[in-house]
């Protein structure tokens, strides 16, 4: 995403778009932590931040679940069990990299990568809820294939 492109989907006309009208969270330590990481403060680079934020927390969780059943002998019926995703499958999410963001119509959108689409069943089994909550607190929108939350 550029600058260019997002004051042309946020900054022309009468119209001007808020891509966080919908937003129920504290800017404040978002702000702050930015300033801290030199972060130039703009509309986009906010959404950005705030989206990297969660990817991040998407790949500590993960990594929280591997790193706690690894050494089970029992892991893939453990993780079948407690997330309803096999150890291997959980083991192939890569939030950092399956996961993108991008402006549509003025609305922060995310969604999996075309080449992460056939991990969409594992990521909305582990990460549906964490989404459906960051989409209520953001405004943002997750959209799986074919549907919205």
């Amino acid at each position: 995403m550029n600058q260019s492109l997002y004051d042309a989907v946020f900054g022309c006309g009468e119209h001007k778009v808020d891509p966080f009208m919908a937003a129920k969270i504290d800017f404040a330590p978002i702000i702050s932590d930015m300033r801290l990481c030199g972060y130039e403060i703009t509309s986009l680079n906010v959404a950005e931040y705030i989206v990297l934020q969660q990817f991040d927390a998407m790949a500590k969780f993960k990594h929280q679940i591997i790193s706690f059943a690894a050494e089970m002998d029992n892991r893939d019926s453990f993780c079948k069990e407690k997330y309803g995703v096999s150890f291997k499958d959980i083991d192939a999410l890569d939030p950092k990299t399956d996961m993108e963001w991008d402006l549509k119509s003025g609305q922060v959108i995310l969604f999996l990568s075309h080449e992460a689409q056939y991990k969409e069943d594992a990521y909305m089994a582990l990460f549906g809820d964490a989404l459906h909550k960051f989409s209520e607190d953001t405004g943002f929108m997750y959209t799986r294939f074919c549907e919205s939350i």
